[in-house]
């Protein structure tokens, strides 16, 4: 069977979990004899490479976009409100990418269409999906549907009016995919309730990942922060709370951000913390097998955070905040201990236990 994956960021272009998602399940594909390939997006690179540019990576076949805007997806981080309303406006009217889509899935004809993030190639493409009559799957990885940012501050229940407006704009682009997959119980109500999908036949994939049994704690506990370095990911409220522990411990922290000359500034008051910047899977390995326990200090809505995945692999404790789809993850009070996000007090307490 032919399986075409489709996502915004592939690698090398990956910045997050999903690209890492979307590239193991690539694998896992490959692995079990199918036929696979991806259509993603990709920087401009010259006039001769403004059509799809086809590459393959081991047994995969890989459809390289580039996407007609006023700058690419990866900087729009880097930019205002309005000049990020025009690129949006862009982005979801953008015919130029559904035609270039719509070409690909009739020369390659592949049985089914796996669908993921699509900020940035082409909210036109569940449409043309549906008319061609593939079978399509889309893969819930967070809230963009509702905040294109993905960044809602927990607890969430209020949206604002523009919220509601692009909802209601992604809910006539997506139209009625065959079936749903969210990889939350939370994600999967967080769309149900707004009425997205109607027709669908939704399905969950949030089992616990207790993998290995939990490491044994040395004498001097190494903490670990890996995540972008962002103000709703908690990163100040780490600071703050490694400030107030006493004892004997060790920080580390892996990832690159708006926030890391920040970091870095402050850590050159401490001996026992240590600063990485973004890591390659090989260099991130070596720091998980030094640490025990893995610090998530998120402050927004989460659905299936893949370094909480990761850390149960490797045996951790986890401290978390409890946001979103973290609680399903977990068998808490065994190897993990929740906090409220936000709760500095509450997020030094858990971690007092392990110094």
């Amino acid at each position: 069977m032919k399986i075409c994956l489709i996502n915004n960021l592939y690698p090398p272009y990956a910045v997050g979990g999903t690209e890492r998602f979307v590239e193991e399940q690539a694998v896992e594909l490959v692995s079990q004899g199918q036929q696979v390939m991806i259509i993603t997006a990709r920087p401009y690179q010259g006039w001769s490479y403004i059509h799809p540019v086809a590459g393959k990576d081991g047994k995969v076949t890989i459809y390289r976009l580039w996407q007609p805007n006023i700058f690419w997806y990866k900087d729009l981080a880097k930019h205002g409100l309005l000049t990020k309303l025009i690129w949006h406006f862009f982005d979801i009217f953008n015919f130029w990418l559904n035609k270039e889509v719509k070409d690909i899935l009739k020369k390659e004809r592949p049985d089914e269409v796996w669908t993921h993030n699509l900020t940035g190639i082409g909210f036109g493409i569940p449409k043309i999906i549906q008319k061609i009559g593939i079978k399509q799957v889309h893969y819930l990885h967070d809230v963009q549907l509702i905040e294109p940012s993905g960044v809602i501050a927990w607890p969430g229940e209020k949206l604002k009016f523009s919220q509601k407006f692009y909802g209601f704009l992604m809910k006539k682009k997506f139209g009625r995919p065959e079936v749903v997959i969210a990889l939350s119980k939370f994600l999967e109500e967080f769309y149900w309730f707004k009425k997205f999908f109607p027709g669908s036949r939704w399905e969950t994939k949030n089992e616990k990942m207790v993998l290995r049994l939990p490491k044994e704690l040395p004498e001097v506990t190494d903490f670990l922060f890996v995540g972008s370095l962002v103000k709703h990911k908690g990163v100040e409220l780490l600071l703050q709370a490694w400030e107030s522990i006493s004892g004997r411990a060790n920080l580390h922290i892996v990832g690159d951000g708006e926030l890391l000359p920040l970091v870095e500034l402050w850590s050159q008051e401490f001996n026992n913390v240590n600063i990485y910047g973004r890591l390659e899977r090989e260099d991130l390995a070596r720091v998980y097998e030094k640490c025990q326990v893995l610090l998530f200090t998120s402050t927004c809505l989460e659905n299936r955070p893949k370094v909480i995945l990761e850390a149960l692999q490797n045996g951790f404790y986890i401290i978390a905040s409890d946001t979103g789809g973290v609680r399903e993850l977990l068998t808490v009070n065994e190897n993990a201990w929740l906090f409220k996000p936000g709760d500095l007090e509450e997020l030094v307490k858990r971690m007092k236990r392990f110094t």
